[in-house]
Protein backbone atom coordinates (compact mmCIF):
# COMPACT_ATOMS: atom_id res chain seq x y z
CA UNK A 1 0.00 0.00 0.00
CA UNK A 2 1.50 3.35 -1.25
CA UNK A 3 1.39 6.55 -0.57
CA UNK A 4 -1.15 9.01 -2.31
CA UNK A 5 -0.16 10.48 -5.58
CA UNK A 6 1.28 13.64 -5.61
CA UNK A 7 2.26 13.37 -2.00
CA UNK A 8 5.62 13.01 -0.47
CA UNK A 9 6.35 11.12 2.85
CA UNK A 10 8.25 13.41 5.07
CA UNK A 11 9.51 12.40 8.87
CA UNK A 12 7.04 14.56 10.48
CA UNK A 13 4.31 12.38 9.42
CA UNK A 14 5.80 9.27 8.70
CA UNK A 15 8.17 6.80 10.45
CA UNK A 16 10.42 6.12 8.12
CA UNK A 17 13.00 4.11 10.32
CA UNK A 18 11.84 1.65 12.83
CA UNK A 19 13.64 1.05 15.83
CA UNK A 20 13.40 -2.39 17.75
CA UNK A 21 11.36 -0.83 20.84
CA UNK A 22 8.79 0.31 17.77
CA UNK A 23 8.65 -2.79 16.73
CA UNK A 24 8.09 -5.19 19.47
CA UNK A 25 5.61 -2.35 20.46
CA UNK A 26 3.55 -2.94 17.12
CA UNK A 27 3.81 -6.58 17.58
CA UNK A 28 1.79 -6.41 21.40
CA UNK A 29 -0.62 -4.24 19.68
CA UNK A 30 -0.83 -6.77 16.74
CA UNK A 31 -1.43 -9.16 19.04
CA UNK A 32 -4.14 -8.27 21.30
CA UNK A 33 -6.27 -6.68 18.77
CA UNK A 34 -5.66 -10.50 17.03
CA UNK A 35 -6.95 -11.44 20.61
CA UNK A 36 -9.78 -9.03 20.24
CA UNK A 37 -10.72 -9.95 16.67
CA UNK A 38 -10.84 -13.58 17.80
CA UNK A 39 -12.98 -12.93 20.69
CA UNK A 40 -15.34 -11.06 19.54
CA UNK A 41 -15.68 -12.68 15.61
CA UNK A 42 -16.62 -15.44 17.59
CA UNK A 43 -19.18 -14.25 20.45
CA UNK A 44 -21.08 -12.29 17.23
CA UNK A 45 -21.19 -15.37 15.46
CA UNK A 46 -22.21 -17.40 18.77
CA UNK A 47 -25.39 -15.07 19.31
CA UNK A 48 -26.16 -14.38 15.82
CA UNK A 49 -26.48 -18.63 15.51
CA UNK A 50 -28.87 -18.13 19.00
CA UNK A 51 -30.49 -15.84 17.60
CA UNK A 52 -31.72 -17.47 14.68
CA UNK A 53 -32.38 -20.92 16.58
CA UNK A 54 -33.52 -19.71 19.50
CA UNK A 55 -36.85 -21.94 19.52
CA UNK A 56 -34.49 -24.45 20.31
CA UNK A 57 -32.39 -22.97 23.15
CA UNK A 58 -34.90 -20.39 25.22
CA UNK A 59 -38.59 -19.71 26.39
CA UNK A 60 -38.34 -16.30 24.13
CA UNK A 61 -36.30 -14.83 21.70
CA UNK A 62 -33.02 -13.47 22.76
CA UNK A 63 -32.89 -10.93 19.40
CA UNK A 64 -35.85 -9.15 21.09
CA UNK A 65 -33.75 -8.91 24.30
CA UNK A 66 -32.80 -4.86 23.92
CA UNK A 67 -29.92 -5.27 26.75
CA UNK A 68 -28.58 -8.25 24.51
CA UNK A 69 -28.74 -6.43 21.35
CA UNK A 70 -26.89 -3.48 22.90
CA UNK A 71 -23.98 -5.65 23.65
CA UNK A 72 -24.59 -7.18 20.30
CA UNK A 73 -23.53 -3.47 18.59
CA UNK A 74 -20.92 -3.10 21.42
CA UNK A 75 -18.68 -5.69 20.22
CA UNK A 76 -19.61 -5.39 16.88
CA UNK A 77 -18.01 -2.13 17.15
CA UNK A 78 -15.03 -3.81 19.20
CA UNK A 79 -14.85 -6.11 15.94
CA UNK A 80 -13.86 -2.83 13.84
CA UNK A 81 -11.89 -1.06 16.19
CA UNK A 82 -9.39 -4.59 16.57
CA UNK A 83 -9.49 -4.74 12.52
CA UNK A 84 -8.17 -1.25 12.75
CA UNK A 85 -5.42 -2.59 14.64
CA UNK A 86 -4.33 -5.41 12.86
CA UNK A 87 -2.51 -3.27 10.50
CA UNK A 88 0.23 -3.18 12.96
CA UNK A 89 1.44 -6.19 11.69
CA UNK A 90 1.87 -4.47 8.38
CA UNK A 91 3.70 -1.40 9.84
CA UNK A 92 6.13 -3.81 11.77
CA UNK A 93 6.79 -6.18 8.98
CA UNK A 94 7.61 -2.95 6.32
CA UNK A 95 9.39 -1.56 9.46
CA UNK A 96 7.79 1.82 8.53
CA UNK A 97 4.09 3.72 9.37
CA UNK A 98 3.73 5.51 5.87
CA UNK A 99 0.97 8.46 6.44
CA UNK A 100 -0.63 9.33 4.16
CA UNK A 101 -1.22 5.95 2.39
CA UNK A 102 -3.64 3.37 1.65
CA UNK A 103 -2.90 1.91 4.86
CA UNK A 104 -2.64 4.49 7.11
CA UNK A 105 -6.26 5.97 5.42
CA UNK A 106 -8.01 2.53 6.30
CA UNK A 107 -6.49 2.02 10.01
CA UNK A 108 -7.57 5.34 11.07
CA UNK A 109 -10.96 5.28 9.78
CA UNK A 110 -11.59 2.25 11.26
CA UNK A 111 -9.85 3.08 14.81
CA UNK A 112 -12.11 5.91 14.33
CA UNK A 113 -15.54 4.52 13.85
CA UNK A 114 -14.75 1.50 16.14
CA UNK A 115 -13.69 3.88 18.84
CA UNK A 116 -16.90 6.91 18.53
CA UNK A 117 -19.35 3.69 18.07
CA UNK A 118 -18.21 1.97 21.08
CA UNK A 119 -18.56 5.04 23.46
CA UNK A 120 -22.14 5.82 22.05
CA UNK A 121 -23.28 2.10 22.47
CA UNK A 122 -21.30 2.27 26.27
CA UNK A 123 -23.53 5.06 26.75
CA UNK A 124 -27.01 3.48 25.05
CA UNK A 125 -26.44 0.88 27.49
CA UNK A 126 -26.41 2.52 30.69
CA UNK A 127 -29.49 5.02 29.59
CA UNK A 128 -31.64 1.85 28.61
CA UNK A 129 -30.52 0.60 31.63
CA UNK A 130 -31.44 2.87 34.22
CA UNK A 131 -34.87 3.68 31.96
CA UNK A 132 -35.56 0.24 32.69
CA UNK A 133 -35.00 0.27 36.42
CA UNK A 134 -36.95 3.95 36.75
CA UNK A 135 -39.86 2.83 34.56
CA UNK A 136 -40.15 -0.88 34.91
CA UNK A 137 -40.45 -1.30 31.28
CA UNK A 138 -38.42 -1.22 27.51
CA UNK A 139 -38.81 0.68 24.46
CA UNK A 140 -41.21 -0.78 22.12
CA UNK A 141 -39.19 -3.18 19.11
CA UNK A 142 -39.62 -0.34 16.57
CA UNK A 143 -38.40 2.70 18.51
CA UNK A 144 -35.63 0.60 20.06
CA UNK A 145 -34.62 -0.16 16.15
CA UNK A 146 -34.92 3.16 15.52
CA UNK A 147 -32.32 4.23 18.22
CA UNK A 148 -29.92 2.00 17.56
CA UNK A 149 -29.77 2.64 13.89
CA UNK A 150 -29.75 6.36 14.58
CA UNK A 151 -26.25 5.71 17.13
CA UNK A 152 -24.85 3.65 13.85
CA UNK A 153 -25.56 6.91 12.00
CA UNK A 154 -24.28 9.58 14.54
CA UNK A 155 -20.96 7.34 14.41
CA UNK A 156 -20.60 7.03 11.01
CA UNK A 157 -21.27 10.90 10.52
CA UNK A 158 -18.71 12.10 12.76
CA UNK A 159 -16.00 9.74 11.34
CA UNK A 160 -16.79 10.23 7.87
CA UNK A 161 -16.52 13.81 8.62
CA UNK A 162 -12.80 14.02 9.57
CA UNK A 163 -12.08 13.14 5.81
CA UNK A 164 -14.78 15.26 4.33
CA UNK A 165 -13.64 18.62 5.88
CA UNK A 166 -9.62 17.60 6.06
CA UNK A 167 -9.44 15.97 2.69
CA UNK A 168 -7.81 12.70 1.43
CA UNK A 169 -5.05 13.43 4.00
CA UNK A 170 -6.34 14.10 6.89
CA UNK A 171 -5.30 10.27 8.61
CA UNK A 172 -1.22 10.41 9.46
CA UNK A 173 0.76 8.63 11.81
CA UNK A 174 -0.21 9.76 15.45
CA UNK A 175 2.74 8.02 17.23
CA UNK A 176 2.37 4.26 16.76
CA UNK A 177 -0.61 4.45 14.47
CA UNK A 178 -2.05 6.66 11.78
CA UNK A 179 -5.15 8.76 13.44
CA UNK A 180 -6.03 12.50 12.27
CA UNK A 181 -3.14 14.70 12.28
CA UNK A 182 -1.62 16.55 14.53
CA UNK A 183 -2.14 19.57 12.70
CA UNK A 184 -6.04 19.47 13.01
CA UNK A 185 -6.55 19.20 17.05
CA UNK A 186 -10.22 20.82 16.64
CA UNK A 187 -11.07 18.29 14.32
CA UNK A 188 -9.75 15.79 16.91
CA UNK A 189 -11.24 17.37 19.97
CA UNK A 190 -14.60 17.85 18.28
CA UNK A 191 -15.26 14.82 16.12
CA UNK A 192 -13.44 12.43 19.18
CA UNK A 193 -11.91 13.60 22.23
CA UNK A 194 -14.92 15.68 23.31
CA UNK A 195 -17.28 12.70 23.31
CA UNK A 196 -15.20 10.21 24.94
CA UNK A 197 -14.61 12.28 27.66
CA UNK A 198 -18.60 12.92 27.94
CA UNK A 199 -19.45 9.21 27.43
CA UNK A 200 -17.00 8.52 29.55
CA UNK A 201 -17.95 10.04 32.72
CA UNK A 202 -21.65 10.27 31.60
CA UNK A 203 -22.35 6.75 32.08
CA UNK A 204 -20.97 6.67 35.45
CA UNK A 205 -23.16 9.63 36.27
CA UNK A 206 -26.15 7.89 34.83
CA UNK A 207 -25.58 4.44 36.56
CA UNK A 208 -24.87 6.36 39.59
CA UNK A 209 -28.88 7.33 39.21
CA UNK A 210 -30.20 4.38 38.50
CA UNK A 211 -28.41 2.47 41.56
CA UNK A 212 -29.56 5.12 43.48
CA UNK A 213 -32.77 4.30 42.71
CA UNK A 214 -32.51 0.97 43.37
CA UNK A 215 -31.10 1.61 47.07
CA UNK A 216 -34.13 4.04 47.41
CA UNK A 217 -36.67 1.07 45.88
CA UNK A 218 -34.96 -1.16 48.87
CA UNK A 219 -36.45 0.42 51.87
CA UNK A 220 -39.51 -0.43 53.48
CA UNK A 221 -42.57 0.75 52.39
CA UNK A 222 -41.22 1.84 48.95
CA UNK A 223 -43.58 1.11 45.92
CA UNK A 224 -42.04 -0.80 43.66
CA UNK A 225 -42.18 -4.52 42.01
CA UNK A 226 -41.72 -7.68 44.03
CA UNK A 227 -38.17 -8.97 45.49
CA UNK A 228 -37.55 -11.06 42.47
CA UNK A 229 -38.33 -8.46 40.11
CA UNK A 230 -36.13 -6.18 42.05
CA UNK A 231 -33.36 -8.27 42.71
CA UNK A 232 -33.05 -9.20 38.63
CA UNK A 233 -32.90 -5.58 37.76
CA UNK A 234 -29.93 -5.57 40.26
CA UNK A 235 -27.89 -7.94 39.13
CA UNK A 236 -28.18 -6.75 35.46
CA UNK A 237 -27.63 -3.35 36.28
CA UNK A 238 -24.37 -4.18 38.02
CA UNK A 239 -23.83 -6.89 34.68
CA UNK A 240 -24.24 -3.24 32.10
CA UNK A 241 -22.11 -1.09 34.85
CA UNK A 242 -19.21 -3.68 34.36
CA UNK A 243 -19.11 -2.41 30.32
CA UNK A 244 -19.15 1.01 31.25
CA UNK A 245 -16.05 0.49 33.90
CA UNK A 246 -14.25 -1.52 31.37
CA UNK A 247 -14.69 1.05 28.69
CA UNK A 248 -13.55 4.37 30.80
CA UNK A 249 -10.31 1.71 32.12
CA UNK A 250 -9.38 0.68 28.68
CA UNK A 251 -9.58 4.02 26.57
CA UNK A 252 -8.77 6.68 29.45
CA UNK A 253 -5.06 6.48 29.55
CA UNK A 254 -4.81 6.91 25.22
CA UNK A 255 -7.48 9.74 25.38
CA UNK A 256 -5.58 11.34 28.21
CA UNK A 257 -2.63 11.07 26.61
CA UNK A 258 -3.34 12.33 23.54
CA UNK A 259 -4.52 15.58 25.57
CA UNK A 260 -1.35 15.83 27.02
CA UNK A 261 -0.15 15.90 23.70
CA UNK A 262 -2.20 18.63 22.45
CA UNK A 263 -1.24 21.18 25.70
CA UNK A 264 2.40 20.35 24.79
CA UNK A 265 3.62 17.99 26.99
CA UNK A 266 4.60 14.82 25.26
CA UNK A 267 4.35 11.60 26.94
CA UNK A 268 6.86 9.18 25.88
CA UNK A 269 6.67 6.09 23.55
CA UNK A 270 6.60 3.70 26.24
CA UNK A 271 3.16 5.35 26.95
CA UNK A 272 1.47 5.28 24.03
CA UNK A 273 2.35 1.33 23.71
CA UNK A 274 0.54 0.93 27.12
CA UNK A 275 -2.17 2.78 26.60
CA UNK A 276 -2.83 1.25 22.85
CA UNK A 277 -2.57 -2.28 24.15
CA UNK A 278 -5.33 -1.26 26.44
CA UNK A 279 -7.50 0.57 23.68
CA UNK A 280 -7.23 -2.73 21.56
CA UNK A 281 -7.89 -4.93 24.75
CA UNK A 282 -11.63 -4.06 24.56
CA UNK A 283 -13.11 -6.44 22.09
CA UNK A 284 -12.00 -9.73 24.27
CA UNK A 285 -12.47 -8.01 27.74
CA UNK A 286 -16.03 -6.82 26.45
CA UNK A 287 -16.30 -10.55 25.77
CA UNK A 288 -15.11 -12.17 28.53
CA UNK A 289 -17.80 -9.74 30.56
CA UNK A 290 -20.50 -11.20 28.54
CA UNK A 291 -19.20 -15.19 29.30
CA UNK A 292 -19.62 -13.41 33.06
CA UNK A 293 -23.23 -11.28 33.05
CA UNK A 294 -24.95 -13.33 30.47
CA UNK A 295 -27.53 -15.24 33.04
CA UNK A 296 -28.04 -11.74 34.70
CA UNK A 297 -29.18 -10.46 31.52
CA UNK A 298 -30.62 -13.32 30.08
CA UNK A 299 -33.04 -14.44 33.48
CA UNK A 300 -36.11 -14.07 31.50
CA UNK A 301 -35.51 -16.69 28.25
CA UNK A 302 -33.44 -19.29 30.64
CA UNK A 303 -36.72 -20.22 31.38
CA UNK A 304 -36.20 -23.62 29.06
CA UNK A 305 -36.74 -23.82 25.51
CA UNK A 306 -40.41 -23.73 24.26
CA UNK A 307 -42.88 -26.59 24.86
CA UNK A 308 -43.47 -28.56 22.08
CA UNK A 309 -47.13 -28.41 20.53
CA UNK A 310 -49.13 -31.28 20.76
CA UNK A 311 -50.76 -33.01 18.10
CA UNK A 312 -54.58 -33.28 17.26
CA UNK A 313 -54.85 -36.78 18.22
CA UNK A 314 -53.41 -36.42 21.49
CA UNK A 315 -55.82 -33.35 22.10
CA UNK A 316 -58.47 -35.40 21.64
CA UNK A 317 -56.90 -38.21 23.68
CA UNK A 318 -56.92 -35.85 26.56
CA UNK A 319 -60.22 -34.44 25.91
CA UNK A 320 -62.16 -37.70 26.08
CA UNK A 321 -59.56 -38.78 29.45
CA UNK A 322 -60.93 -35.48 30.96
CA UNK A 323 -57.76 -33.53 31.00
CA UNK A 324 -57.32 -29.97 29.96
CA UNK A 325 -53.72 -29.93 28.64
CA UNK A 326 -52.01 -26.51 28.92
CA UNK A 327 -50.07 -25.51 25.81
CA UNK A 328 -49.25 -22.27 26.33
CA UNK A 329 -45.79 -20.89 27.21
CA UNK A 330 -47.86 -18.32 30.20
CA UNK A 331 -49.30 -20.80 31.45
CA UNK A 332 -46.49 -23.42 32.08
CA UNK A 333 -43.39 -21.07 32.23
CA UNK A 334 -43.20 -18.46 35.79
CA UNK A 335 -40.80 -17.35 38.27
CA UNK A 336 -42.17 -17.80 41.88
CA UNK A 337 -42.27 -15.49 44.68
CA UNK A 338 -38.88 -16.53 45.38
CA UNK A 339 -37.23 -15.82 42.04
CA UNK A 340 -37.16 -19.68 41.02
CA UNK A 341 -37.24 -19.35 37.16
CA UNK A 342 -38.65 -22.72 35.92
CA UNK A 343 -41.36 -25.00 34.01
CA UNK A 344 -44.42 -24.94 36.53
CA UNK A 345 -46.81 -28.04 36.61
CA UNK A 346 -50.01 -27.86 37.69
CA UNK A 347 -52.01 -31.26 37.87
CA UNK A 348 -55.22 -31.25 38.95
CA UNK A 349 -57.09 -34.29 40.42
CA UNK A 350 -61.28 -34.54 41.02
CA UNK A 351 -62.47 -37.07 43.52
CA UNK A 352 -66.28 -37.95 43.70
CA UNK A 353 -67.01 -39.74 46.90
CA UNK A 354 -70.66 -40.76 47.50
CA UNK A 355 -72.50 -41.97 50.56
CA UNK A 356 -72.93 -45.84 50.46
CA UNK A 357 -76.04 -45.49 52.58
CA UNK A 358 -78.05 -43.42 50.48
CA UNK A 359 -79.18 -42.81 47.00
CA UNK A 360 -80.07 -39.05 47.48
CA UNK A 361 -77.21 -37.98 49.88
CA UNK A 362 -75.03 -35.30 48.57
CA UNK A 363 -71.86 -36.36 46.74
CA UNK A 364 -68.87 -34.54 48.16
CA UNK A 365 -65.98 -33.07 45.69
CA UNK A 366 -62.63 -33.09 46.46
CA UNK A 367 -59.71 -31.11 44.48
CA UNK A 368 -55.98 -31.80 44.83
CA UNK A 369 -53.87 -29.56 43.05
CA UNK A 370 -49.81 -30.29 42.66
CA UNK A 371 -47.35 -27.96 41.23
CA UNK A 372 -43.76 -28.55 40.56
CA UNK A 373 -40.76 -26.65 39.04
CA UNK A 374 -38.71 -28.07 36.99
CA UNK A 375 -35.07 -25.87 36.26
CA UNK A 376 -33.49 -26.22 32.69
CA UNK A 377 -29.87 -24.95 32.61
CA UNK A 378 -28.19 -24.68 29.13
CA UNK A 379 -25.28 -22.79 27.98
CA UNK A 380 -26.05 -19.71 26.34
Amino acid sequence: MSSYEGYEASPEDSLLHMDNATFNGLLAIGCLATLSFMFTSGLLGFISWRMISWKRFYASSIGHNQSIVLIYQLLLADFLQSLGFLISFYWASARQIIGPSDACFVQGWLIQLGDVSSAFFVLAIALHTVYQVAFSKSLTHRGFLVAVSSVWGVALLLTSLAPIVGGRFIFERAGVWCWIKSDHENLRLLLHYLWIFIIEFGSIAVYTVGFVYLWQAKKPGSQFRSDASLESLNKASRAMLAYALAYTVMTLPLAAGRMASMSNRQPPDSYFFFAGCLFTSSGWVDTVLYAITRRSLLFKEMRGPRPARLSISDQLRSHRSGFTRHNSTDDILGVDASGFAGIKLETTVKVDVESPTSSVAPSHNYSVSAKRHTMQNDMV
